[in-house]
């Protein structure tokens, strides 16, 4: 089997529109396609993947949320450049974004932080 990488991944939102303005708004992603049957939903451009946003308006991931990332350490991990990643830290501050880091992990550096739906996400960068 020969696989070309990670192509999207998918995360259930409440709003739609505010998971586009955050993940398009703060994170700098573009909606590449917007889809209207079954799930309204959007792909979004993330640099070298995509991440689908679908709306479940009734959705409540508090206490799952919180079991697989505390206790299964599930998160979505965002690469960076080095000399860049000061800047992203001051951006995320400016859209009153919470972080936890920066943090050394293994070869680089990684900032930690929650979607509106408190999908947890991280952005990484590698000393090398």
């Amino acid at each position: 089997m020969q696989l070309k990488g990670i192509h999207h991944i998918a995360l259930n939102v409440r709003d739609l529109d505010l998971a586009e303005k955050f993940y398009g708004d703060v994170l700098g992603f573009k909606v590449l396609h917007r889809f209207s049957k079954g799930l309204r939903h959007i792909m979004m451009d993330t640099g070298n993947s995509a991440v689908a946003l679908f709306e479940t308006p009734d959705l409540d991931t508090g206490a799952s949320v919180q079991k697989l990332s505390e206790e299964g350490y599930m998160h979505f991990a965002f690469g960076a450049d080095k000399e860049s990643f000061e800047g992203i830290v001051e951006e995320l501050k400016a859209h009153k974004v919470s972080i936890d880091g920066p943090v050394k992990r293994g070869d680089g550096v990684s900032i930690y932080f929650n979607d509106p739906d408190n999908n947890h996400l991280e952005i990484h960068y590698d000393e090398k």
